[in-house]
């Protein structure tokens, strides 16, 4: 072969490569403004290759056997089960007892009484103990007895080191007062025991409104594991997807795939794969949590907790679908694992407020306001109505709301985030920019 046919040969073989190869950002542009196809646009998906329904099951059905089967899936599962162990014995070791209450050995008399009066009174939880009146100062200064109750029914003395517990107060005046009635009904001749049934038979009925809530410990629980748990998974099952986004962009992995499926085939099966290990992983989380709880008894959980877990597993994939389907699009526009970080920033933000809102609002009030028109708003309504309807103080037709809004919230961004996906996923190079990810085509 001359050296001019060589020379050729070497040009046609640097042509061919520059076809198929990436190119340069200086190659794309220009061939944009020659109106000759770009490489952005990517390859042309046969049409009657695969179904839409087919392809984005098999996309599907690789992440679900990818991710399910490898070793992180089964330790982080192990090792969120223990953490749910160890916070429930640490819940448990909080638990206070009752109050001790001393009562003095001249007084002991009325020492059944305050029993019987702290007894019917559900609201305190007191215990009363005997003990030496010499030592009355010392119990009180060790912190053994919140409180010495001494002398008679007309002298009563109740010592306290600093401040006065008013529950206590009120039902030792409760006590004294039910015993000086006794004493006075025996003096006119009157049955004590005769005159209490008759008084407790004119009773009022109680209507109530709403059920008895939990404990402000046990709420603080609710509050924690409901909006900690989605925010932890939010977060954890977002970022993997984001990550694979950018690793297949990466390698090129996501060329090959699109020149049989279409970039919203690709998009909907990540996100349906992803959503399935996840909401897996959670409702055995979930499971664990109930047989904890219901084992201990170190809360008190709703009374249909199958519903509770379907709830909180239809409120996951709203939230997944809708933060996930952002981070996608925002990792699509970067080619490097480096710069994934700044991209999905705002996301984060989004996924992180409810969270903080949650915790701060609702274990201070979990009746305010202000926290009852937030969790009708998506995005902050996948982590916010959840906690309230495990704590049962969200009203049927503020659920439905937020539901419906979450529904269309999640149709109008999945549609912007295919947008961003289809139009950066195949840019390889510096980050393509928001406007250019969302231009229409």
């Amino acid at each position: 072969m001359s050296t001019a046919a060589r020379a050729d040969a070497d040009a046609d073989a640097d042509g061919t490569r520059n076809t198929t190869g990436a190119g340069t950002d200086a190659d794309t542009d220009t061939a944009v403004r020659d109106g000759a196809p770009s490489p952005d646009d990517g390859p042309s998906p046969d049409p009657g290759a695969l179904s839409a329904r087919r392809a984005v099951g098999l996309v599907a059905k690789r992440e679900i056997n990818t991710r399910l089967r490898t070793k992180s899936f089964v330790l982080s599962t192990l090792g969120l089960v223990l953490a749910l162990g160890v916070y429930t014995l640490i819940i448990l070791f909080s638990k206070e007892g009752p109050t001790k209450v001393g009562v003095d050995r001249d007084t002991a008399e009325l020492r059944p009484v305050l029993t019987a009066v702290a007894d019917r009174a559900t609201d305190f939880d007191f215990e009363f103990v005997a003990v030496d009146g010499d030592d009355s100062e010392r119990l009180l200064r060790d912190g053994d007895v919140a409180a010495v109750i001494s002398g008679d029914d007309d002298n009563l003395l109740m010592s306290v080191e600093r401040e006065t517990n008013a529950d206590l107060l009120a039902l030792v005046n409760a006590a004294v007062a039910e015993e000086r009635t006794t004493r006075e009904l025996e003096r006119a001749g009157v049955d004590p025991a005769e005159f209490a049934e008759r008084v407790a038979s004119s009773s009022t009925v109680v209507k109530t409104l709403e059920p008895s809530g939990n404990s402000a410990a046990e709420q603080f629980a609710l509050i924690l594991s409901s909006t900690g748990l989605l925010y932890f998974f939010f977060i954890i099952y977002g970022i993997m997807l984001a990550q694979g986004v950018v690793e297949e962009k990466t390698s090129r992995v996501v060329e090959l795939l699109l020149s049989s499926i279409r970039p919203w085939q690709l998009l909907a099966g990540k996100l349906i794969g992803v959503a399935v290990v996840g909401v897996t992983q959670l409702f055995l989380l979930g499971g664990a949590a109930v047989v904890l709880a219901e084992g201990t008894g170190a809360i008190s959980l709703p009374t249909a907790v199958g519903g509770t877990l379907v709830t909180m597993g239809v409120w996951f994939l709203l939230g997944f679908f809708l933060f996930a389907a952002m981070l996608a699009a925002a990792a699509a526009r970067v080619s490097r694992q480096e710069d994934l970080q700044a991209v999905v920033q705002p996301v984060m933000v989004l996924i992180t407020t409810p969270f903080v809102l949650g915790i701060a609002l609702l274990s201070k009030n979990v009746h305010d306001p202000v926290i009852e028109w937030l969790s009708l708003v998506p995005p902050l309504s996948p982590i916010l109505m959840p906690a309230r309807m495990l704590l049962g103080i969200a009203p049927v037709w503020q659920v439905a709301v937020s539901l419906v809004l979450a529904v269309a919230a999640l149709v109008g961004l999945t549609r912007i985030a295919g947008r961003m996906y289809a139009n950066s996923v195949l840019r390889s190079g510096s980050r393509v920019s928001l406007a250019e990810s969302l231009r229409l085509r």
